[in-house]
């Protein structure tokens, strides 16, 4: 096929038929340019990442990350980027599963508050407090609170399981706590809340502290978007 004609030569060209395909289904999920999507150019771009991923990593919910984070076919650079952080996630979470599988499930009570969970309920109460009125607003229609109020808590229940426990008094998703910043997927989900908020300002700090603190490798992400943390300037 023309498509891998140029990776025969490799020493694994079932891994490069894969790839290829991966890549052709890729192309039909993204805006593409005159040139975009060739045989030519994913034959390059096979024999390029054939070097860096095994099998595994070209999976549809890697294909599902590359299309959510990229309206228009990627560059090579952007390409391997967004393969990397979630090959590099999807390989935590196996390490988590495994350690979780090893170590059984855990007990005990509900314990108090800490860091940025007790910031996280910290900042609930004050908007609650406040109406959920934003900065340099006077009031707030009804139903844009309410819309406020879900939307923070949908944001506090996939950072801060605890905090929204506690909030809630609803179990949270189990498999979600302060780990979960090592998944580029939540960080970049996060940054689409915090872009979308009117609260803008005052998230974007807090999503900063929590990467830095828990998956400093993923503040490249936070820095693409905010490139002043702690304000709600975007970078476009």
């Amino acid at each position: 096929m023309n498509e891998i004609s140029d990776i025969r030569a490799t020493q694994n060209p079932e891994l490069a038929h894969a790839i290829s395909a991966w890549l052709n289904r890729l192309s039909c999920l993204v805006r593409r340019n005159g040139e975009d999507g060739t045989d030519e150019q994913i034959a390059l771009y096979a024999e390029m990442l054939i070097r860096s991923f095994p099998k595994p990593a070209f999976s549809t919910d890697a294909m599902h990350y590359v299309a959510d984070n990229c309206e228009w076919w990627p560059p090579f650079a952007t390409m391997r980027k967004l393969l990397s952080e979630h090959w590099e996630a999807a390989k935590l979470r196996r390490m988590d599963g495994r350690a979780r599988q090893i170590a059984g499930p855990s007990h005990g009570d509900r314990q108090e508050l800490t860091g940025m969970d007790r910031e996280w309920r910290r900042y609930y109460d004050r908007s609650s407090m406040t109406n959920w009125i934003g900065e340099g607003e006077h009031s707030v229609d009804p139903r844009d609170a309410q819309s406020r109020k879900a939307r923070t808590l949908q944001l506090i229940r996939e950072q801060s399981p605890l905090a929204f426990e506690d909030i809630t008094g609803r179990k949270a998703r189990p498999d979600v706590d302060n780990a979960a910043w090592a998944d580029p997927a939540v960080v970049r989900r996060s940054v689409r809340e915090v872009q979308a908020s009117p609260m803008a300002a005052s998230f974007a700090g807090m999503l900063s502290a929590a990467v830095t603190r828990f998956a400093t490798q993923n503040l490249p992400i936070v820095e693409e978007f905010f490139p002043k943390s702690g304000t709600s300037e975007v970078r476009k």
